[in-house]
């Protein structure tokens, strides 16, 4: 493969920071406006699928992004099986990936608690979740790589 990208210029790696926590500046951008981050997991074969999800962060667990799952989705067996993941956000040019471990709970009654608080985040129907079986989603994030 070329190293020169087109009129000769090097090719080279962007200017990318690494943090291993959520800093506060961090914490402002995510939630300066509503994101759409995208949720990379490891299916059955060890393949990376994605998945767009809505998000909050934990008040109270400062690197600590909550997600929910319905628990009959192929996303959340491939969670139990491999906790690893990776979260992206994207700005335009500017973007954000979250890689850690997630802990599934399982409890039915805060599974549907987190749904509604997020469906109430991202203006949409929290009723239409009523009677779903959903699980919460902790990424703890071990490392944050900005762009």
């Amino acid at each position: 493969m070329n190293s020169q990208a087109r009129g000769g210029q090097p090719l080279s790696d962007p200017p990318l920071r690494i943090e291993h926590s959520l800093s506060d500046d961090l914490r402002a951008w995510l939630t300066a406006e509503l994101r759409f981050p995208v949720l990379a997991v490891l299916n059955d074969e060890g393949r990376p699928t994605q998945s767009v999800m809505w998000f909050d962060l934990d008040p109270d667990q400062p690197d600590t992004v909550l997600l929910n799952t319905m628990t009959g989705r192929a996303k959340f067996r491939w969670l139990k099986r491999d906790p690893r993941v990776s979260l992206c956000f994207e700005d335009r040019y500017e973007w954000v990936a979250l890689e850690g471990t997630v802990e599934i709970d399982e409890d039915s009654e805060r599974g549907m608690a987190t749904i509604k608080g997020l469906a109430e985040r991202y203006d949409a129907d929290p009723e239409q979740f009523k009677g779903e079986p959903r699980a919460t989603i902790r990424l703890r994030v071990e490392k944050v790589i900005r762009y």
